[in-house]
């Protein structure tokens, strides 16, 4: 069973990807939904965030230089 709540903001001018995170950050809980984000460039202002806000996270470069980024609640 796949929990993940899939977000694509490549092309989105900032700050929409943030405010579209911070708006699903909420349903984000522990272990059982992550966030799997799709973003064109690296969104390092938003990984102090989640940091703050006990999130931690994996990033991958992907072969067309967009990112993934997962999201989850830390345990």
């Amino acid at each position: 069973m796949n929990n993940d709540i899939q977000l694509d903001v490549r092309g989105l001018p900032p700050p929409e990807p943030m405010e579209q995170v911070l708006d699903i950050l909420p349903q984000i809980n522990n272990g059982e939904k992550r966030l799997r984000m799709l973003i064109d460039r690296e969104p390092i202002p938003l990984f102090r965030i989640l940091e703050s806000e006990q999130f931690e996270y994996s990033i991958r470069k992907q072969p067309d230089y967009s990112y993934e980024v997962i999201i989850w609640k830390k345990a």
